[in-house]
């Protein structure tokens, strides 16, 4: 039985004997640092296959964790998108000079705790996927101990997560007091899971991974977080953590659904979904800095993606895994232009650097203009399949108001999105070039996600089947 239960667990423990391998490998074998890149993706590609190649019995280890076709989809979007965030790291890390180990060790780490989230069905252990992933954040984020601004992103990320650990462990200890279980699948069955301290606690658990999404109102910490982290960093914050905080509240949806989500309960998940929509689309128009037009557009984004969770059901749920699949390869697209676009760290990431661009590195600006294309929901890319289908599950759950909503506020994001193309291709080359590098790595992973955002958004039946067969695991 032990060995069983090992094997539902192979990926997750390779990957941390990967990541400890490479930090002592930084240190008595420096050497071979160019080379870690390599060795990380090899290993992330790996355990990619391992997942797709072993059973997925469903829940093991008495239960805590759920190792079915959502737990697969879940491993595969983290595992793609440290992949992709690989990509762009070593070219990144050779330019700065911070080709450590210790990155590529804490990038996998990170990606454990994503993966450990996301399949968990015990609080529990959800705490313990969230707290892995962040400490590996907060150290990723303050990786560049002589920037002022890494080191600012650094603190103001741990604040802002030491705070939101802190109240999911208050709403799971109050959550157990009322109802005497951590585990989701019997919170479904308890008689107190629809009693005031159960109420309280889910506000509480829900406010915690808000923090976690950058949802309105618990979205101040986004834009500075984003300026100042490394750039590959910021691209691996902005999607791995925000899926699995996705689907932490989907299973804790599913489990207290219909107990505890009265309409008062469906209508605050709304106002949040409705106010991170507005505020995120309006607040990004202002920006100039193209990090931190990003860090708005996510926390636009991740009010879309809310909607499916409001709507719930079949097609909410469908729709949310389309979505988040959907944004990891237009935001990595995004930031891995942000970070070919690049002189320095310490300097802003202005949109008025990229004028004329278009022509002069014809690859880099057109990833980065298909991915403005797809953030702004416009077909045939796959933005437009994934919003199509949260706002379908809108409309079928009777909530009309709710996808117009989210239709007008992606009518006002086409504006600060077209604006980045406009600047690549209709302003005329500054008089002194900015000594922009375009590395190949930073073009293939152009390419690829360009080929997926396209190929996702004309043919898109097989990642549909697949979040609707990942979908039908939740909540069992």
């Amino acid at each position: 039985m032990i060995s069983l239960w090992l094997e539902t667990i192979v990926p997750e423990i390779a990957l941390v004997l990967l990541g400890g391998v490479l930090v002592l490998l930084d240190a008595f074998a420096p050497r071979l640092r160019p080379a870690f890149a390599w060795i990380t993706s090899a290993g992330v590609l790996m355990a990619l296959v391992i997942r797709w190649s072993t059973a997925a019995p469903g829940p093991v280890w008495e239960g805590v964790l759920a190792v079915d076709d959502l737990g697969r989809f879940l491993d595969t979007y983290v595992l793609v998108a440290c992949t992709l965030a690989l990509l762009m790291a070593d070219p990144y890390l050779s330019r700065t000079k911070a080709r450590y180990g210790e990155y590529y060790g804490l990038l996998l780490w990170a990606a454990v705790g994503a993966m450990t989230m996301a399949k968990a069905n015990h609080l529990l252990v959800v705490f313990v996927g969230l707290e892995l992933l962040s400490i590996a954040l907060y150290v990723l984020n303050a990786f560049h101990r002589e920037s002022i601004l890494s080191l600012e992103a650094g603190w103001k990320y741990l604040v802002v997560g030491a705070f939101s650990s802190a109240v999911f462990l208050f709403g799971a200890a109050l959550l157990y007091g009322a109802t005497g279980t951590l585990s989701l699948p019997h919170l479904a069955s308890s008689p107190s899971a629809n009693g005031t301290v159960a109420a309280l606690a889910a506000a509480l658990l829900a406010s915690a991974l808000a923090f976690k999404l950058a949802l309105f109102p618990f979205h101040a910490w986004a834009p500075d977080v984003y300026q100042g982290s490394p750039t590959p960093v910021t691209a691996f914050l902005s999607v791995v953590p925000k899926g699995a905080a996705l689907v932490v509240l989907a299973r804790v949806v599913a489990y207290l659904n219909p107990q505890q989500l009265t309409p008062r309960w469906t209508a605050a998940l709304a106002a949040l979904a409705v106010g991170s929509m507005v505020l995120g689309n309006l607040a990004a128009i202002a920006q100039r800095d193209l990090k931190r037009m990003l860090a708005y557009s996510g926390i636009a984004h991740m009010g879309y993606a809310l909607v499916g969770l409001v709507a719930f059901g079949a097609d909410g749920v469908t729709g949310v895994l389309v979505y988040i699949a959907a944004y990891t390869f237009m935001n990595i697209a995004a930031f891995g232009a942000v970070s070919a676009f690049s002189e320095s760290e310490e300097e802003p990431h202005l949109i008025n650097d990229l004028a004329g661009q278009g022509w002069e590195r014809p690859v880099v600006s057109f990833a980065l203009s298909l991915s403005m294309f797809a953030l702004a929901g416009i077909p045939p890319t796959v933005g437009f399949v994934g919003k199509f289908l949260v706002f379908r599950a809108a409309v079928n759950a009777e909530m009309v108001w709710l996808a117009v909503v989210g239709v007008l506020a992606s009518l006002v994001s086409v504006f600060y999105y077209v604006r980045v193309v406009y600047y690549l291709y209709m302003k005329p080359l500054p008089k002194r070039k900015p000594a922009f590098s375009e590395p190949w790595a930073v073009k293939a992973l152009s390419v690829v996600c360009v080929l997926a955002m396209l190929l996702l958004g004309v043919f898109p039946q097989a990642l549909v089947r697949l979040s609707q067969q990942a979908a039908e695991f939740l909540g069992r």
